[in-house]
């Protein structure tokens, strides 16, 4: 018996030296691979895909054609994939995710962009910047495949976490065999002991342990968080995706590309302001339930909104919850392009100053470091 295909998973290193030298939103190809039994590329667009988002990098997936006439297969092919960023020693621990829905590729359409993959600016200060070039991951799952001109099946992919995932993902779903409820916020959420002990080990304690809660004719209560936190906790652990914010009316708030993009400056701006709070929110929650790596997908989520105005927030939120990325951060945007100095002026670091002294010393450090590299 042969042994099961590796997961269709590879790693593209990516040059950012032309995002300043490109004026247009013009793609540069990368060579083609084949992975889950077709063959991809690669499109990048360091200035975004279109005038509308050129503050942004962006990628296309494109299956390529399988066979050797030059065109894409006759069938669909029905994937889902996701670009994250990988880090430049450990290039398979991708850090960053981009999940996308299941999408066809067929000749009508045979590429599939995500537009808003990070921010320029957010990339040209972030960890992921090494010696000016970033290396980006992109995983593809084949999730069903037709039959070829022979009538056999075509290859798919081998079974991966990616399934695992999304079939954890139905459970918290269907509610089957749930064994445990939440109160929280005026809502009750069912949920499973196990599931949550496995991912959580203040869960563990708190369900398994000598003080556990929650038993069959129990209800565990949460009085100092509200319904909306606690489901995007509950997302995450069963999904391993950073969850997404609900508006009041209970839809989902995306970035997507499909977004208006002649939507109104100020609705923009309170959108961002809203993604913001929830991802502190998520920060603290993360911390609580000792969920390191929801904190850290928070965390690098939150580079987009590092500015004059947030930085400070930032800084004391991420000194609070021990947040190592984001603090870096933040200490690396007050050291570059004169940061430091405009927030000293304008009194932008009062509250850091007066009431959390050890995280003075490390802005003062740090800019020691960069006036002696200026020397």
């Amino acid at each position: 018996m042969a042994p099961p295909a590796a997961p269709p998973t590879g790693t593209t290193s990516l040059s950012s030296t032309t995002t300043r030298a490109r004026s247009k939103p013009s793609p540069m190809d990368f060579a083609s691979s084949k992975l889950g039994g077709h063959t991809w590329h690669i499109e990048y667009c360091p200035n975004g895909d279109r005038s509308t988002i050129s503050g942004y990098v962006s990628f296309h997936l494109v299956l390529d054609c399988d066979g050797g006439d030059g065109a894409v297969a006759a069938e669909p092919v029905n994937a889902k994939f996701e670009f994250s960023f990988a880090d430049q020693v450990a290039k398979h621990q991708a850090t960053r995710l981009r999940a996308t829905k299941v999408c066809e590729f067929s000749r009508d359409c045979s590429a599939w962009h995500v537009g808003r993959f990070v921010r320029r600016e957010a990339l040209e200060r972030s960890r992921y910047l090494v010696d000016d070039c970033f290396t980006v991951r992109r995983d593809i799952m084949v999730v069903h495949a037709g039959a070829g001109a022979g009538g056999a099946a075509a290859a798919t992919a081998a079974p991966s976490m990616a399934g695992a995932v999304e079939s954890f993902g139905r459970l918290l779903d269907t509610k089957l065999g749930a064994d445990v409820a939440f109160e929280v916020g005026g809502e009750t959420f069912a949920a499973h002991r196990c599931v949550l002990a496995a991912r959580s080990k203040v869960f563990d304690a708190e369900l398994f342990g000598p003080t556990k809660e929650g038993t069959a004719a129990s209800v565990v209560r949460i009085d100092d968080m509200d319904a909306d936190l606690f489901r995007g906790l509950l997302s995450f652990i069963y999904t391993d995706e950073l969850p997404e914010r609900e508006d009041h009316g209970g839809e989902k708030e995306t970035s997507s590309d499909d977004d208006d993009d002649d939507d109104d400056n100020g609705a923009q701006s309170d959108q961002k302001h809203k993604q913001f709070t929830w991802l502190q929110q998520l920060i603290v929650a993360a911390d609580r339930y000792d969920l390191q790596r929801l904190k850290l997908l928070c965390e690098e989520e939150m580079y987009d909104h590092i500015g004059e105005k947030t930085v400070e927030a930032m800084l004391i939120l991420a000194d609070h919850h021990h947040c190592r990325v984001l603090k870096d951060a933040c200490l690396g945007f007050l050291g570059s392009h004169g940061n430091l100095q405009k927030m000293m002026a304008a009194d932008g670091l009062d509250r850091v100053i007066k009431n959390f002294p050890s995280l003075t010393k490390e802005i003062i450090g740090r800019f020691a470091v960069v006036m002696a590299n200026k020397s």
